[in-house]
């Protein structure tokens, strides 16, 4: 899995089944005698690296089985959790939205596409790239909190 084409693959195919399905596999996880907000970060876990693995190709830290985008990517969702905590109405989907939004912006002003010089398409294509990977390390441990919470 040397190519970057089947990467992205990978990586959308596994989205898709994850979003279609992330009801019944947060389900399935909630039941592992660990608190929810265990769950949210231990689930995270996997699901950056496996992101980063993807996203970091062109530098050295998709060469890298724990990649140092970790601690920083596990402080945002720890400020996302907060934030779910703090909501009085308990939705993921609008909180995953701004947590997307916000990691484009992080990506255009700050990461891996500042100062691409990209030709329009392709920079279309990163900037939903990068709202996808997001939603991808975002998605399935916000719908075990909304799981545990119903649970």
């Amino acid at each position: 899995m040397d190519s970057f084409f089947v990467k992205v693959v990978f990586l959308g195919a596994a989205f898709v089944v994850m979003a279609c399905s992330r009801k019944r596999i947060a389900k399935y996880l909630s039941k592992i005698p660990l608190p929810a907000w265990a769950l949210y970060f231990l689930t995270a876990i996997p699901l950056i690296i496996v992101e980063e693995d993807i996203n970091c190709m062109a530098s050295w830290c998709g060469t890298v089985f724990i990649p140092p985008t970790l601690p920083y990517l596990l402080i945002e969702l720890a400020i996302v959790y907060v934030i779910w905590r703090v909501m009085k109405k308990r939705n993921i989907v609008p909180l995953c939205i701004a947590y997307c939004v916000f990691g484009i912006v992080w990506e255009m002003t700050l990461g891996g596409l500042r100062g691409a010089s990209l030709p329009l398409p392709f920079y279309a294509f990163f900037v939903l790239w990068v709202g996808i990977s997001y939603a991808f390390v975002s998605l399935l441990p916000l719908t075990i909190l909304e799981t545990g919470r119903k649970a």
